[in-house]
């Protein structure tokens, strides 16, 4: 599969050249998981997988956005009535999509996708604080994962809600990283928050330095693996 990040910025006001466009990724010119910018429609994707229903992973949540294509979200919106509701693995074309629930909001529900396709797999989730114990056999034997960089601090910024108890909100690059290098030897982190743009190079650098025996790798706009 050819995966291109599309875009690496978080829900921030600064911005840099390749650091610039909202979530998305495009996998061999079908599928699209997450529409942070409208710009992305032009890949004209058959298919569009959003995360959670927050405008920088949905932009139809704020602007009047149409895709063409089928749209699946992990929960009904009135903001794009046809979208199709995804809680169970799923096949389009030659690809098997695995809808894996996350934490991360209390408002809106999130999910991560495993993306099949001739025996190879990745993982994409953005925005998230953990993911519980009994969907881990969802994430087994990848090639990449593609994850979130909000926080370069080890626990991120994670609260709990007063009323549910529920937690929400990011947790850290560290974090993320221990918690992944279980399931894949190569981990891309996208999403950054404000504490990227202070110094790109040492931020690149920081990032790659968590490794320790497997592959991180700081995304930027426009890159393409192949898994």
């Amino acid at each position: 599969m050819r995966v291109t990040i599309l875009g690496t910025r978080g829900n921030i006001k600064p911005s840099a050249p390749r650091y610039a466009r909202h979530s998305g990724i495009l996998v061999d010119d079908q599928l699209l998981l997450d529409l942070g910018e409208a710009e992305y429609l032009a890949y004209e994707p058959r298919y569009i997988f959003i995360t959670h229903a927050h405008s920088d992973h949905a932009v139809f949540m704020e602007a009047d956005v149409r895709p063409n294509a089928k749209v699946y979200v992990p929960e009904p919106t009135k903001r794009l009535p046809s979208a199709r509701v995804i809680s169970s693995p799923i096949r389009v074309r030659s690809y098997r999509v695995i809808p894996v629930p996350t934490v991360h909001s209390h408002r809106a529900r999130p999910v991560g996708y495993v993306g099949e396709n001739k025996g190879r797999s990745f993982f994409y989730s953005q925005d998230m604080v953990l993911i519980e114990p009994r969907y881990h056999r969802r994430l087994r034997r990848l090639e990449v994962v593609i994850t979130e960089g909000s926080y370069i601090r080890k626990g991120g910024l994670v609260r709990i809600d007063r009323n549910s108890g529920e937690r929400y909100g990011h947790t850290g690059i560290p974090d993320l990283v221990e918690f992944f290098r279980p399931f894949s030897r190569c981990i891309l982190i996208t999403h950054f928050g404000s504490w990227f743009y202070k110094n790109i190079d040492a931020s690149i650098r920081k990032v790659e330095s968590l490794g320790d025996g497997i592959k991180v790798i700081a995304a930027y706009d426009g890159l393409t693996i192949n898994v």
